[in-house]
């Protein structure tokens, strides 16, 4: 971990020349990535002839598959040097991204998938070279920081998506790929986020990083055995690992049934469900910039505070229907749902020991999928098959069943996630 300099919080995050550089680089790469998400999503359903089961092919493919590529990929970050990983993911990546335009539905879904594992390849060795750039006492602010560019760019992208649409309708025939753009006009956006791609792998080929690994045989199972002993034999990272599985469950009720909720029980219109995902992202923000000083009362207790906030306020929702209420609870769900994703990461940074930390933030990035994918997979079923349930007074729908099941199982994995107050459990073995 880098040395301890004067300056801690945000301004030693940003004071560090090597993280600006990797910060740098992953907010335009984001920003490209999520141009390229909903040009994948207009490919597909263009390509599909207007079937809205070739889109949700495409996020099963982004999600679920590649869960499993990311254990392997905190291997690979352990024992080879993650820059050139990361170069090398990025410049993969850019080749991959620039084939779209050009292939039909069936490779645009392979596309789909080995771009995602890629990327799973990437952020495990993306998180265990944070700590090595920073501070010690700014790395949950540098987290915010690197995890505030991953999504804090999605409003930018949307405009800059639809931006790039109407810019490649009036290309002038004197332009290269002229007559591609105007008959694709997905391409463009592809384009650019190679581009960004590359931009990114630059960035981290500047990087000044002494790194050092054993010479090892590089034995993916066993690798993946040691790392999962690694986690199971540190009570902190057992605990981290339930909490954040089901936090990020929380963030998959919603993406499920949130779109059911704002219509069905809510009588709401697109317009009130679009504002609802922008208060989220407000409160995320709102989470980012407060973790700095939330953290003061210990990481630990805010952890597990901040995943039963998840849970509770799912409940919440489903059993006071309000339309304005929900939006005020968007911005709480935001807001707690970020400070335990940062604290967890930082945690599991802190804790684990270099010739590891691949592994751990491997398994990190697993259980985000996980978590999500159950969370909108299992609840979102849920929802779609009750219907509605009338008791006496009490009359629920689907949704708000989800709703409080989910909520009710997060609060149950936030007391599971206990063990993690425990300040001796908190110290590395």
């Amino acid at each position: 971990m880098a040395e301890t300099g004067a300056q801690a919080g945000f301004r030693g995050a940003l004071g560090a020349r090597g993280f600006v550089r990797l910060l740098t680089g992953q907010a335009v790469s984001s920003l490209g990535d999520w141009v390229a998400t909903f040009a994948f999503i207009v490919a597909a359903y263009d390509l599909s002839h207007q079937n809205q089961t070739a889109v949700a092919v495409v996020l099963v493919l982004r999600l679920v598959p590649p869960m499993f590529a990311a254990p392997v990929g905190g291997v690979v970050a352990d024992r080879l040097p993650r820059r050139p990983i990361m170069v090398t993911c990025d410049l993969s990546r850019a080749a991959l991204i620039v084939l779209v335009p050009f292939v039909g539905l069936g490779l645009l879904y392979v596309i789909a998938l080995v771009h995602e594992c890629i990327s799973l390849f990437f952020l495990p060795a993306r998180d265990a070279t944070v700590p090595a750039l920073v501070p010690r006492g700014s790395l949950a602010e540098a987290n915010g920081l690197v995890l505030a560019s991953s999504y804090g760019s999605l409003p930018i992208a949307a405009a800059l998506f639809s931006g790039l649409r109407l810019v490649v309708s009036h290309v002038p025939s004197a332009i290269p790929f002229a007559r591609l753009l105007r008959h694709k006009p997905t391409a463009f956006a592809f384009f650019f986020d190679a581009a960004t791609f590359v931009f990114s792998a630059l960035m981290i080929a500047g990087l000044a990083l002494q790194e050092k690994r054993r010479k090892e045989d590089l034995d993916l199972v066993e690798g993946m055995v040691e790392g999962v002993k690694y986690v199971m034999g540190h009570p902190v990272l057992r605990s981290l690992a339930s909490g954040l599985i089901v936090s990020m469950f929380g963030g998959g009720v919603l993406f499920a049934v949130g779109i059911a909720y704002i219509h069905q029980t809510l009588h709401g219109s697109d317009a009130d469900f679009g504002f609802l995902a922008a208060l989220w992202g407000l409160g995320m923000g709102a989470g980012l910039a407060a973790v700095r000083f939330v953290i003061k009362r210990g990481k630990d207790k805010v952890f597990v505070v901040a995943v039963a906030a998840c849970g509770s306020i799912l409940v919440l929702m489903a059993v006071l229907p309000f339309l304005w209420l929900a939006f005020l609870a968007a911005v709480a769900f935001g807001m707690a749902f970020s400070v335990a994703i940062v604290i967890a990461l930082t945690a599991a940074q802190e804790i684990a020991e270099d010739r590891i930390r691949g592994r751990v933030m491997g398994g990190v990035q697993m259980l985000f999928r996980v978590g999500l994918g159950a969370g909108a997979i299992g609840i979102g079923a849920l929802a779609h098959g009750i219907g509605h349930v009338h008791e006496g007074f009490v009359s629920l729908d689907g949704n708000q069943i989800g709703m409080i099941v989910g909520g009710a199982l997060i609060i149950f994995g936030a007391a599971a996630s206990s063990g993690v107050t425990r300040s001796a459990a908190w110290a590395k073995p």
